[in-house]
């Protein structure tokens, strides 16, 4: 229905437009031709300026027409405001001319305002666009110039009704196919469009899978390194071990850990006796002095660094003085008497415990010096490099197969993307090419 409601005739059906913007050949074609991302691209841009210009051609005539059309409604307009109504009429509608002159001159100014639209012939799809949705904008302002003041044009501007009604009536014919071949443009840019989109896609797809491929031979080759490396140091242990000085200081180690263990003893031995006086002991820090409390907490806490010390006397002397105060009550515990008990103990054992602890430093000092360019603490440190890159290749290992796993999930996404552009470019040119990924 025609949005120009002032008019009585009724629009005839407008002639259907063929929907194909361009006629390809059905002909059989050669299957499977190589094609390069690049050239891929290169030939659907051709592709797409071919439709658009091959479209536009066929649009010029119309355009051009529509063109002409807006030019005969300006000049409607000019013919319209000369022709003013005067006082010769009738006289029941004599005292309607000034309303009727105003509302000639709002048509006149909507008339030409609309129609003085600058239309370009297209030659870009953006002329296009410009183009229609010019015409678009005019047809609906043309309409509601119309229709609201139909009474006037139908009844007084007579004269130039029917002319303006075929003009107007043209536009909206010559619209319709503006869209229709725009639409079309539309649809197959659309195709044009998202086959560009998948080939940009491989691009990226491939350089993903290349970096991949770069990253995982980067990790072999680190992984590599690492375990020709761990044979070099584990043959370097072997030849250390079979040399004679290998012996020898395993034998000191032994001693070393066997005088350790000893240590480690007569420290737990200590350590359950004073475990017994923590809780004296901690009452009898009170107010004491700092040298008191640095007694009391090598005894309770660390009794190794009793050897640190030339005299063991400050030790016997506080507990002798603990015993007294448990004794005098002057530090109330329910088990007082075990407390005593475990002072007269350790008064008993400590000089034994720091005599035979010092010794067994001094020696094992002297074994380490004498063990010092031993090959076991070459080995040692060997052992431990190896042990360190043994790790190291596990997390590589793990992080290769997290690399490898996601270079196939890539590569499967690369086969679907590959093979939907191979069937838009076929779509596209009615051709099937093989798209080259190398």
């Amino acid at each position: 229905m025609s949005p120009f409601s002032f008019f009585k005739r009724k629009d005839k059906e407008i002639p259907k437009v063929d929907n194909k913007i361009s006629k390809r050949s059905n002909d059989t074609y050669d299957l499977d031709k190589k094609i390069t991302i690049n050239l891929a691209l290169e030939k659907i841009e051709e592709e797409e300026k071919d439709i658009i210009k091959n479209n536009l051609n066929k649009l010029r005539k119309i355009c051009e027409e529509t063109k002409q059309s807006f030019e005969v409604i300006n000049s409607i307009a000019d013919k319209i405001e000369l022709e003013k109504t005067t006082k010769t009429v009738e006289e029941e509608v004599e005292k309607l001319i000034p309303l009727i002159n105003n509302t000639r001159s709002i048509v006149v100014k909507s008339l030409r305002r609309e129609s003085a639209n600058v239309l370009e012939i297209p030659e870009t799809y953006e002329d296009l666009v410009k183009f229609k949705e010019t015409v678009d904008s005019s047809i609906k302002r043309f309409g509601e110039v119309t229709r609201s003041h139909s009474a006037v044009i139908n009844n007084f501007l007579k004269k130039h009704a029917n002319n303006l009604r075929s003009e107007l009536k043209k536009i909206t014919e010559k619209y319709k196919e503006i869209d229709k071949y725009y639409k079309k443009i539309v649809d197959e840019k659309k195709i044009i469009d998202e086959c560009k989109i998948n080939l940009l896609e491989i691009i990226n797809k491939r350089n993903e899978i290349d970096s991949n491929i770069n990253a995982i031979n980067s990790i072999s080759q680190s992984i590599k390194k690492k375990e020709d490396d761990n044979r070099l140091k584990k043959k370097e242990i072997k030849q250390l071990q079979e040399s004679h000085s290998y012996n020898k200081g395993l034998k000191y180690l032994n001693e070393i850990d066997q005088l350790e263990k000893r240590k480690e003893e007569l420290i737990q031995n200590i350590l359950d006796i004073v475990n017994q006086l923590s809780k004296a002991a901690h009452k009898y820090s009170y107010g004491s002095s700092k040298e008191t409390k640095e007694i009391i907490n090598n005894i309770i806490k660390d009794p190794i660094k009793i050897t640190e010390n030339k005299e063991i006397l400050p030790y016997i002397e506080f507990l002798n003085n603990l015993k007294k105060a448990t004794s005098n009550n002057k530090i109330v515990l329910k088990d007082s008497s075990k407390v005593i008990q475990h002072c007269d103990k350790l008064i008993e054992i400590l000089p034994k415990f720091k005599d035979e602890s010092t010794e067994i430093i001094s020696k094992i000092h002297t074994l380490k010096e004498q063990n010092r360019d031993s090959p076991l603490e070459t080995i040692i440190k060997i052992e431990k490099d190896i042990e360190e890159n043994k790790k190291s290749i596990e997390a590589e290992n793990l992080r290769m197969d997290e690399i490898k796993s996601q270079k196939f999930q890539e590569e499967e996404r690369l086969k679907n993307i590959v093979n939907k552009s191979e069937e838009q470019l076929f779509n596209i040119f009615k051709e099937r090419y093989e798209i080259a990924l190398e």
